[in-house]
């Protein structure tokens, strides 16, 4: 739940007298639409040390301090400031307000910060707005920067609103001894606000998640009645069937409210009314809410606006800045069927990371305990099996060793990628989580011309909606070489009792395991495969081709295929399934690997009760075949012994099964599938 809590910080003039001042509203959590780590606009990149920005242009109209203000300059000290005429960025901060400057201005978290290269995410300081006219919220991101003594991490925003007021949001972070001010002065230095830790605040001990992120709220007026809905319980989605509205509502005025009308409203629908009596306190009290007219979901694959808001504030007065009354969110509707989710495991290592044969050890521990749930590929840097992959720089990976877990932020990481420590616990909450769709692999060989053919064909399960995509991946196991570009730097040698404990630093004639050594769509796939929305029992194939160099060993390459949303904002590109094959070549002159099965039909399709399947074998086998429904789920085992090579012919009777869509799933030597769907109908 969140907590508010109100204070009154001391208010200074030069003069001694007292004037107008912000007054500062703290609380907890913060919830979508804003993202610390949204997509935006770098203003200050790497590196910029003492630095300002060049003038960023508000995109509404704002007043701070009763002036209208057009623009800012951003320092990488943590703040901005309205004057134009600015030149300076200071990086010694003082207690507020003073006439020395920086004036006009903003404090985030201003103390001695720089944004420069490093271990851990990338540092930047971006801006970006979402929202639309007349609510529009302006964001200034400080993203990863570093204080002065190089240790730790920052993360802290300013929220410009176009109603009026702004906030102060300390997001995530590490960073420890700091000496920060946090608060807001006008262009004299005359009058400033501060908070009670200034100036000698230190960061606060918060995660990636919003829910614990702090927040200092100034309120140039402080106004009797004022409601805001500050969070609403739903990530996303919804589904068919009956759906709690929930979440929180905060009193920001200056007097306590007794009771209340909660509202929401679907689509611009019809009012959904419910009356709360609960005491909310002055400047600062919540309400957690659960509204007591659930949402009841019909129909699936459909975006919904949904917002909330509270009005008629104990008995019948009315909310007297309604700019921040309500929140909106945009919600994709699903069935909550899923797939069966495998994990991709993607490690970032080098020969020259003396701490990379550690994370080497823990992947590898992933694929043994959970063979059958878990794929891993390690992505090299700076050695001589790093390839142009796009992943390292598309993630911003800057950290060895690293990796990624399905792509996913998980809680109490900032991005994508993360450190080895938590590989393990997060591979476990994924296995089996939810996800819309499966993904099957299936593949080609010709040693000829060392040519492989992969098909990665993703079944929904559910509704999904976004840019989806397939990526295929080529990974070799068992490469070695000579030279510093293989020999594996050992940071471990003397770690006692760890696997490379004497192993040598570095490790001469390493065997380098899970080495990816190509992307034939690219890290990223290609658009236009997978529609942007898509139903229950949807399929899709993508067919990729890449030809083995020579320098690789046929007989030790696994195949990767997996389909993922592509998006540019952290936290958006999430692998929704992962299939993996060995290649199969066992140096069999003449043979290679062929396809295994051929020609394969299925008909009557649709068909209301008999359903032939008919397909080729290639060699004796032992085959398996599976009839799943559209979820996934079996439903029928038609086959599971061995066949001889030659044609097959199964007949299967579904004229008891519930319409919709089915698939016949042939699975050759436990390593090879081959799946068709079908319909069946009345």
């Amino acid at each position: 739940m969140k907590q508010i809590f109100f204070f009154v910080c001391a208010c200074f003039l030069a003069t001694g007298t007292t004037a107008q001042d912000y007054v500062i509203n703290a609380s907890t959590g913060t919830s979508l639409p804003y993202e610390y780590n949204a997509s935006g606009s770098t203003v200050l990149g790497i590196p910029s040390v003492d630095v300002l920005s060049a003038w960023q242009t508000i995109p509404f109209s704002f007043d701070f301090y009763g002036q209208s203000v057009t623009g800012y300059k951003v320092s990488d000290n943590g703040y901005i400031t309205f004057d134009n005429g600015a030149s300076t960025s200071d990086p010694s901060n003082t207690a507020i307000p003073s006439v020395g400057g920086p004036n006009n201005a903003i404090y985030a978290f201003w103390d001695d910060l720089e944004v420069i290269s490093g271990s851990g995410s990338a540092d930047d300081v971006f801006n970006y707005t979402y929202g639309t006219a007349p609510n529009r919220v302006h964001v200034i991101q400080w993203y990863s920067v570093t204080p002065i003594s190089g240790t730790g991490f920052v993360y802290t925003a300013i929220r410009l609103y176009e109603c009026g007021d702004f906030d102060i949001i300390h997001n995530y972070g590490n960073a420890t001894g700091m000496t920060a001010t946090v608060g807001c002065e006008n262009a004299s230095g005359t009058i400033g606000v501060q908070t009670a830790g200034s100036p000698i605040e230190d960061y606060p001990s918060v995660g990636s998640l919003g829910d614990d992120d702090v927040v200092y709220t100034f309120y140039w007026d402080q106004i009797n009645y004022d409601l805001s809905v500050t969070s609403i319980d739903l990530s996303g989605f919804v589904y068919i069937g009956s759906n709690t509205i929930s979440g929180t509502i905060a009193n920001n005025g200056g007097s306590n409210i007794t009771s209340f009308d909660l509202n929401y409203t679907v689509d611009g629908g019809p009012v959904q009314t419910m009356p709360v009596t609960s005491t909310l306190n002055a400047a600062g009290g919540t309400y957690s809410f659960s509204h007591n007219i659930p949402w009841d979901v019909t129909v699936g694959g459909q975006y919904h606006d949904l917002c909330v808001w509270g009005d008629n504030i104990n008995g019948s007065n009315a909310d007297e800045r309604t700019c921040n009354d309500e929140l909106c969110v945009n919600l994709f509707s699903g069935t909550g069927n899923s797939g069966t989710r495998s994990v991709l495991i993607e490690e970032f290592t080098g020969a020259w990371c003396g701490w990379c044969p550690d994370g080497g050890v823990i992947l590898d521990d992933i694929l043994t305990t959970y063979p059958n749930d878990v794929v891993g590929v390690s992505i090299h840097d700076g050695d001589a099996m790093e390839i142009a992959d796009s992943i390292r720089s598309g993630f911003a990976v800057s950290a060895y060793p690293n990796g990624m877990v399905d792509r996913k932020v998980f809680a109490g990481e900032p991005d994508e990628p993360h450190s080895r420590g938590s590989w393990t616990s997060n591979t476990v909450s994924q296995i089996g989580s939810y996800t819309p769709a499966d993904v099957y692999l299936t593949h080609l060989y010709e040693p000829a011309t060392r040519q492989i053919t992969m098909e990665v064909k993703g079944v929904f399960a559910d509704y999904s909606t976004g840019d989806m995509r397939f990526v295929a991946m080529v990974v070799e196991d068992g490469v070695t070489g000579t030279g510093s570009g293989y020999d594996q730097v050992n940071y471990l040698n003397t770690t006692a009792g760890h696997p490379f404990e004497g192993a040598g630093d570095p490790i001469i004639g390493f065997v380098h395991n899970h080495v990816l050594r190509a992307l034939p769509g690219g890290g990223f796939g290609i658009a236009g495969t997978i529609p942007t929305t898509v139903s229950p029992g949807d399929e899709f194939t993508e067919t990729f081709t890449y030809t083995l160099p020579a320098s690789m060993d046929e007989t030790k390459i696994k195949l990767i295929g997996f389909m993922a949303y592509n998006s540019a904002t952290v936290g958006e590109r999430e692998v929704i399934d992962v299939d993996q094959a060995d290649l199969g070549y066992q140096g069999n002159a003449g043979l290679g690997m062929t396809k295994l099965a051929t020609s394969i039909e299925v008909y009557p399709n649709p068909s209301s009760d008999l359903v032939n399947l008919n397909f080729e074998l290639q060699e004796s086998n032992d085959t398996r075949i599976v009839i799943y429904d559209a979820y996934g789920k079996q439903v029928a085992l038609v086959n599971q012994n061995l066949l001889n090579s030659g044609s097959q012919h199964f007949t299967y009777d579904v004229s008891k099964f519930e319409k919709g869509v089915y698939f016949i799933s042939i699975t050759v030597d436990k390593n090879t599938t081959y799946t068709e769907r079908f319909v069946v109908v009345d």
